[in-house]
């Protein structure tokens, strides 16, 4: 069963601009596979939408364009980046906070 009801694989394909041989290439999957799953969306497993999400961040990265990755990406992408900013915030506090403590340090921050 797809992890979403409503995901299409054609419809994000075709949003990404891509042809099927294309995208089949990108998920890993030989053209007929992925044809099989075009044409039966009841057969698309959760590891196919995966593997579709991680094609459309891929494209969206190299068109630059934020837009053609999935909402669902997108929110993944802003929380992974936001715990990257809290752990680089932190570290970057401890070692200024070291560094006003211990006037003779030479630790950069």
């Amino acid at each position: 069963m797809p992890s979403n009801p409503n995901f299409s694989l054609k419809r994000l394909r075709r949003a990404l601009d891509l042809a099927q041989p294309d995208m089949a290439r990108r998920m890993g999957l030989s053209l007929r596979p992925y044809q099989q799953l075009e044409l039966n969306p009841g057969k698309v497993r959760r590891r196919h939408v995966r593997l579709a999400e991680s094609v459309a961040l891929d494209v969206a990265l190299e068109q630059k364009d934020p837009e053609l990755a999935p909402a669902s990406v997108r929110k993944k992408v802003m929380d992974l980046a936001r715990l990257i900013l809290r752990k680089n915030f932190r570290q970057k506090a401890r070692k200024l906070a070291d560094l006003l403590l211990d006037p003779g340090s030479r630790s950069s921050v």
